[in-house]
């Protein structure tokens, strides 16, 4: 998620990149736990403890609040895109975040959970995307994602909690991403290099 340039220095991680590096460690370890011989996914903690170091990165430089914000708007709309390419129908679309948000918000049941935040963020870009399907929403939308996700912050706990919210949206994106790929692992990793490679 870090990249090192060739004099040693370590170079500020950006937020697309990172989201790209989610999206591809969850999409590849949703595939191979959908195989009956690996068994139920265990927890990614390498994956966890890379995200909390890019985040303290962050929170040092000053730029926790923007850059999360950015990284949640890019694997929101990684997210949506490939839901998209699955439904290929807004009123589907919409019939799937109700029953979905309706799931998360069942299942999350602790104090302070991500996923309702998520599902209102995610619904905001949905949205977006079916009024501009050319997708340039750009500030208004960074804006209106914005506004759930800061609220979301305690202060205090502002690198936990957007970490929180990442997590459950690169869950998501990787799982999604999986799906679309027929959990094969070849056909997720050339897709994502291709990615990487028109940046």
């Amino acid at each position: 998620m870090t990249a090192e340039h060739p004099s040693g220095t370590v170079v500020r991680p950006e937020p697309r990149a990172v989201a790209l590096s989610l999206v591809r460690v969850n999409a590849l370890d949703h595939a191979a736990s959908s195989s009956p011989a690996h068994g139920p996914a265990e927890p990614n903690w390498e994956m966890h403890r890379r995200l909390t170091r890019v985040l303290e990165r962050w929170q040092a430089d000053g730029t926790l609040r923007e850059d999360a914000l950015l990284l949640t708007e890019w694997l929101a709309v990684d997210l949506v895109a490939g839901l998209s390419e699955q439904f290929r129908d807004p009123a589907r679309m919409e019939r799937w975040l109700l029953d979905f948000g309706d799931q998360v918000s069942q299942g999350q049941q602790h104090a302070h959970p991500a996923g309702p935040t998520a599902i209102e963020i995610l619904s905001v870009v949905a949205e977006e995307a079916t009024a501009r399907p050319s997708g340039t929403a750009g500030e208004e939308r960074l804006a209106r994602i914005g506004a759930p996700f800061l609220l979301y912050l305690r202060d205090g706990h502002e690198l936990q909690d957007a970490r929180e919210v990442v997590l459950t949206f690169a869950l998501w994106a990787g799982s999604q991403l999986a799906g679309l790929m027929r959990n094969d692992a070849g056909r997720i990793t050339a897709y994502l290099d291709a990615r990487d490679n028109a940046r």
